[in-house]
């Protein structure tokens, strides 16, 4: 499929009424979101042994889908990743990357240095390319089928509010997202660089956070997201009941592809500021207190806003009105 103009969204729905249906609903949305994020984060991991470095990588080829937004021009997923191609930028502005991902300057300076001697960058006399490899290693295969779980199980929420006429299952949602590829993952990764970043500023690095993500998931699929739900605005009214299970440091660090004293220390910044507790068996689980819940509810509330705009633009670029 080539290129196709974008479409004008004129649905009914707004990003306000998309967020009341994920607040309201948010124990049922929960399970879907967190493992989008979980999934990603450890993915990103894994493929630098730094998510800065993914990071790096994803906002360079946001570039290119800066592009075909500009020009109001799309292009399916099939057709994006077939051309053997790679991404010429006339320079990388350290200083731009640095501040839109909050990444030190000279720290961001020695990752693309990395970046360069991994390969996936190469710079060829005053000219700057990503290499094709490197799109074939942020391919988002994992990232897409957890994306349009998300979006089936919202879709179906907003049907229930009659606030569209028709869901859409889940594989009409996979097609429709490929075949708008470059308009639905420019925004989706926005919406990355704007959840990382507010993360980031919270607990100083990503990798805290992938750890943190795998005991919030190891919690949704155990009792203890039964007692307490992930509204997480409703946890002081509640009691927090915190049950004799949870997740050990070895599963942990298998999970996230992160070395083993590197989560260890990991783990004692996320205790140390109340994010998580340990049981006498050594297993980790979410028990977040005072200013560390409030800062969270605060966080949580942006970020569904953040997510609501990211479901506004794909409902209305895939036709869910």
């Amino acid at each position: 499929m080539g290129l196709r103009k974008m479409i004008k969204n004129s649905s009914l729905l707004s990003e306000n009424k998309i967020q009341k249906v994920i607040v309201e609903n948010f124990d049922e949305i929960a399970p879907f979101y967190y493992k989008l994020l979980s999934e990603w984060t450890n993915s990103s991991y894994e493929t630098f042994q730094d998510i800065d470095k993914y990071l790096i990588i994803l906002y360079l080829i946001n570039k290119d889908f800066d592009y075909y937004i500009q020009n109001e021009l799309v292009e399916s997923y099939d057709t994006f990743f077939l051309y053997d191609k790679s991404l010429e930028l006339d320079r990388i502005n350290i200083i731009e990357i640095s501040k839109n991902l909050i990444i030190p300057k000279e720290s961001a300076r020695r990752k693309i240095l990395r970046l360069e001697e991994f390969g996936v960058l190469k710079k060829i006399a005053k000219k700057i390319y990503i290499d094709r490899s490197a799109f074939r290693l942020v391919q988002p295969k994992n990232t897409l089928q957890n994306l349009c779980a998300l979006l089936s199980k919202i879709a179906e929420l907003c049907e229930k509010n009659n606030l569209i006429n028709q869901s859409k299952q889940f594989d009409e949602i996979s097609n429709e997202i490929k075949n708008n590829f470059t308009y639905c993952w420019y925004f989706f990764l926005e919406f990355i660089f704007i959840f990382t970043n507010r993360w980031k500023e919270q607990v100083g690095d990503l990798e805290i956070f992938s750890v943190g993500m795998v005991i919030m998931w190891h919690s949704l699929v155990t009792k203890s997201y039964e007692a307490n739900g992930w509204n997480f605005s409703k946890w002081k009214k509640n009691k927090i009941l915190v049950p004799e299970t949870g997740v050990n440091t070895m599963s942990i660090s298998e999970i996230t592809h992160i070395p083993r004293p590197t989560v260890v220390r990991k783990l004692n910044y996320l205790l140390k500021n109340k994010y998580i507790s340990v049981n006498k068996k050594k297993l980790f689980n979410v028990n977040m207190q005072d200013k560390t819940l409030t800062d969270t509810i605060k966080l949580q509330e942006k970020n569904v806003l953040s997510l609501s705009r990211l479901i506004f633009k794909i409902f209305g670029q895939i036709n869910i009105r």
